[in-house]
């Protein structure tokens, strides 16, 4: 594995955004910066992954949009991104709502059954034609959950999905990664009582032919307990990147590796210049690349050099399976500043088009007055 290019500027700087791939094109929806001043209604915006260029997504703002939110969830289903939950200016919601990547917009499906309770922190994902619900942090108990709900994706029927075996503990800001028809739960922040929150490291996965939770015994270089991490699926093995251990007060920028089959983790190799310690970022696959972008790392105040602030990111990286001798030798040459005169016209003008991607701008937002519907 290698970090290959770094585009320094130009993602939305935003935490606890919700992504997701469909097709060569990444979709970013809302999130929370505290540099700008977002929008009433939730902000799109799509990375296409051939050019290495970020775009805003205009959409008619109605009532069957969402308000601009953190902490929520999206999935894709076909050409369709399902949001559900998160935090908005009312508070937390549960309303589910449909963005179409073909039409580019929303719609608000009429949902029927038993619906969680307004969340956010939870994890979402598809499994055939099924959206599941796992944890987060019910605002209208202040307490974390550990219940699982289902969503048919074509009847819109909500149900408390009851499961047998030991549950992982109640939990927000972890992971869910769909194997087959397992859901593998990592992290999170956990608590007893409320008040001293921990971090679970014990990997654990919903078997959802039964319904049963299953804890495999694991071997290897297991990771430390962890939340607002993420988390991609490649090759039938989970990937967990970065996070934060707030008993330790530690962010992270390592890369971990969990083999299904043997129940092994792995320490990863990773070469390259690593992005920084981060939390409440997004990774997503396309092909053999992770798309890493967003999220928060510690640096010194201005004012208590004893004290830390978190700066919100708007850069993105490359993580690469496989990368191609060519493109990591134009890294190289990039890196070193090395002279490309002798090199053809056409890669001296990639190397070019490469270097003018890493500086582009960020997106920036004026203050304007909004009236808002109910959501």
């Amino acid at each position: 594995m290698y970090w290959t290019f770094c585009l320094e500027r130009g993602a939305p700087q935003r935490v606890n955004h919700a992504s997701v791939a469909i097709g060569d094109k990444i979709y970013s929806f809302g999130g929370y910066c505290g540099e700008e001043d977002m929008p009433i209604f939730i902000d799109v915006h799509c990375f296409d992954t051939n050019t290495l260029k970020w775009s805003k997504i205009n959409y008619e703002e109605t009532r069957n949009c969402p308000l601009s939110c953190y902490g929520h969830s999206v999935v894709a289903y076909q050409h369709l991104i399902y949001l559900w939950g998160g935090q908005n200016l009312h508070g937390a919601s549960n309303t589910l709502y449909c963005f179409n990547t073909k039409t580019l917009s929303w719609t608000k499906p009429l949902t029927s059954g038993p619906m969680p309770k307004p969340t956010d922190g939870h994890s979402a994902c598809v499994m055939e034609d099924h959206m599941y619900i796992f944890g987060g942090f019910v605002e209208e108990n202040d307490s974390y959950s550990q219940k699982v709900y289902s969503l048919n994706l074509i009847t819109f029927r909500w149900q408390r999905v009851q499961t047998t075996g030991l549950q992982p503990s109640k939990r927000d800001f972890h992971t869910a990664s769909v194997i087959g028809s397992y859901m593998y739960i990592f992290g999170g922040r956990s608590s007893e009582n409320n008040e001293n929150e921990f971090y679970p490291h014990q990997i654990m996965y919903l078997d959802t032919n039964n319904m049963k939770w299953i804890t495999p015994v694991c071997k290897g270089s297991i990771p430390c307990g962890r939340r607002s991490h993420s988390a991609v699926v490649y090759n039938g093995e989970i990937y967990i990147i970065g996070g934060y251990d707030g008993n330790r007060e530690i962010h992270m920028n390592d890369v971990y590796k969990y083999n299904p089959v043997t129940s092994e983790w792995t320490e990863m190799r990773v070469f390259g210049i690593k992005p920084r310690p981060r939390r409440r970022h997004c990774s997503v696959l396309v092909g053999d690349i992770i798309f890493l972008f967003g999220g928060s790392s510690p640096e010194e105040s201005p004012f208590f050099s004893s004290r830390h602030i978190l700066r919100e990111h708007c850069d993105l990286h490359m993580l690469e399976f496989v990368p191609s001798l060519k493109k990591l030798s134009m890294l190289k040459i990039m890196n070193d500043q090395i002279s490309v005169s002798c090199l053809p016209v056409s890669l001296q003008s990639e190397i070019k088009w490469l270097t003018s991607l890493k500086r582009q701008p960020a997106f920036t937002y004026q203050k304007r007055e909004y009236t808002a519907f109910a959501p």
